[in-house]
């Protein structure tokens, strides 16, 4: 366990990666109102995390909880205004994420690949509902995601207000069950990388964008990762076997050109913008 963190305030940067026997932290964790990063990472005891009452985590930019297999639901998101990153990959015991997350306005990066347990948001919301439900007159949880990952996570339907992740620029949908993808892809104007791959349920392609939108969103991933080479970008459909529409078809290339060709001219205006395009 961890100790209290009372007595120790103005902590930045804390870091449990690895620590395979840790199974409780202290609830004063929530206390820690400088705390800019937080890793859980590969914490294989860890079932739950709380961090009290009234969090106070106003400072923190990275919350990393992949690889805890044991952890069976996320703590209160509440009061981490400034949270930009969430990486809750390969937790396989997650069965449900708490509702707060609907209010990280900041939230850039979200992934739960391989959560394959994942059957709701609190009690109420199927696994992807909370990411897209509309509040009137013109709220949208997580309007600055620019990364999503949902792979490997028993998808069985995409509903259409998708659309409406305006700032999406990397989504990643495999190897899940779903039959088709919404109409409502054509919104996701800053979309520069979709990957479908392992879908063997998959039977209609999306419509996919051919306009840019805002310039002050387009191409912010690739400002904000300049120094990874995780650039890769374009339509990626491998072992996805059973859909309908040719490959070869003129349907089919009429539908992705005008999108691959709006990628070449994002990668003329962002020096860090992909240097290849890949269409499996």
């Amino acid at each position: 366990m961890t100790p209290c963190f009372e007595g120790i305030r103005k902590l930045e940067r804390l870091d449990f990666t690895g620590c395979i026997n840790l199974s409780h932290v202290d609830p004063s964790i929530g206390l820690l109102e400088e705390l800019v990063f937080l890793s859980f990472q590969r914490c294989a005891s860890l079932v739950s995390l709380d961090f009290g009452s009234t969090p106070l985590l106003k400072s923190l930019k990275v919350l990393c909880l992949s690889d805890c297999t044991k952890l069976e639901n996320t703590p209160d998101f509440s009061g981490l205004v400034r949270l930009q990153y969430l990486d809750m990959d390969r937790c396989a015991s997650l069965s449900t994420i708490h509702e707060s997350v609907e209010a990280l306005a900041k939230l850039s990066f979200i992934s739960l690949r391989d959560c394959t347990n994942l059957v709701g948001i609190s009690t109420n919301l199927p696994p992807m509902r909370f990411l897209l439900r509309w509040q009137p007159p013109t709220y949208l949880p997580l309007k600055s995601l620019i990364y999503l990952d949902l792979s490997f996570c028993n998808i069985s339907e995409v509903p259409d207000v998708i659309g409406g992740l305006k700032s999406l620029e990397r989504l990643n949908l495999q190897g899940n069950k779903f039959t088709s993808i919404p109409s409502a892809f054509k919104g996701l104007h800053n979309l520069s990388y979709l990957n479908l791959s392992h879908c063997h349920m998959l039977q209609w392609l999306p419509k996919l964008p051919t306009e840019n939108g805002p310039s002050d969103l387009l191409g912010r991933y690739f400002e904000t990762t300049s120094e990874s080479h995780n650039h890769r970008s374009g339509l990626y459909l491998f072992d996805s076997t059973n859909c309908m529409e040719p490959f070869d078809s003129p349907k089919f290339f009429r539908s992705t050109f005008g999108w691959m060709q709006k990628l070449v001219e994002v990668r003329n205006t962002f020096p860090t913008a992909p240097r290849f395009l890949s269409l499996f």
